[in-house]
């Protein structure tokens, strides 16, 4: 298996990236990983049920959740992630889900529009960060869309997945704004994998993690004409194990997969294991605390 648990340390530093220039000292070779935008867990909490992971009564424990995203944290700076900070608004215990934020491509972000009103206050704080910091703010007008939860890009191919928390009109919305040539959009069909970044990730331009059970017959097969799919079981997507960060060969992905992480090592990946069990408990896990500020406008 790829690694051993890291803990935060002073090694870890905190990068930042300001007014739309490119971060003193980045550099694709310094930072393989590329660049991601993380919130640390200021003001995380369960404190209403719009998925079905939530429960009121089963809130985390904010000193572990506190550990646990640290060492996550230190896991992608490790790996070669140049990590960039939003700050956590009072109130707004999901924004530390990042990946929710919008989708970027070179330097255009689609904001998200959040379904939900309990997540709809977080729209203007990712909008101020992202115009601060020189990016080209878009959005869509039909419907919901919740950024890089629902929409993942693997090479030029946009994959978006729609139900739950996002609507298939603004897929398409999002991919005219950024121009997007093809779009793969499936429909959702198990509640507890609501959004596609929890049943399905793409590792390169040619393969991708999924769990069958999420997707009717005719999405999968949809998916597995348009990349090589890696079905995971049921109890590894049920850890989240999807719900992972690509960082070329390594994968940072939830702790207790073992299946899943010898698929990963069979085709030349480095799986590493963190416990998020204090952020699955709002269904969330590694992808949905990073949002993806690399991707080529081509």
């Amino acid at each position: 298996m790829g690694g051993s648990e890291f803990t935060l340390g002073q090694s870890a530093s905190v990068n930042c990236y300001r007014r739309g220039m490119a971060p003193e000292g980045f550099s694709r070779a310094i930072f393989p990983g590329g660049r991601w935008l993380v919130c640390r867990p200021k003001d995380y909490d369960v404190r209403y049920v719009i998925n079905p992971w939530m429960n009121t009564s089963v809130v985390p424990e904010r000193e572990l959740a506190a550990s646990q995203w640290g060492n996550l944290h230190h896991h992608l700076i490790r790996l070669g992630a140049w990590l960039e900070y939003v700050e956590h608004a009072d109130g707004q215990p999901d924004m530390v889900f990042t990946a929710n934020a919008g989708l970027v491509r070179g330097k255009d972000v689609v904001l998200a529009r959040f379904r939900h009103r309990e997540r709809q206050g977080e729209e203007r704080h990712f909008r101020a960060w992202f115009e601060a910091n020189g990016f080209t703010v878009r959005e869509v007008t039909r419907g919901s869309f919740e950024g890089e939860g629902d929409a993942l890009f693997s090479g030029s191919r946009l994959f978006c997945g729609y139900g739950f928390r996002s609507d298939a009109a603004a897929h398409e919305e999002v991919a005219a704004l950024l121009g997007v040539s093809e779009l793969v959009a499936v429909e959702l069909k198990d509640p507890r994998f609501y959004h596609l970044d929890t049943c399905f990730c793409p590792l390169n331009d040619s393969l991708a993690l999924v769990y069958p059970g999420a997707f009717s017959q005719q999405g999968l097969d949809l998916l597995g004409r348009s990349i090589e799919l890696i079905r995971v079981p049921e109890r590894d997507a049920l850890h989240f194990v999807c719900n992972a960060v690509v960082l070329g060969r390594n994968v940072v992905l939830p702790a207790g997969c073992p299946d899943t992480y010898g698929m990963l090592q069979m085709r030349g990946f480095s799986p590493f294991p963190v416990a998020l069990s204090e952020f699955i408990k709002a269904g969330g896990a590694a992808k949905c605390l990073s949002l993806k500020l690399e991707q080529e406008a081509r």
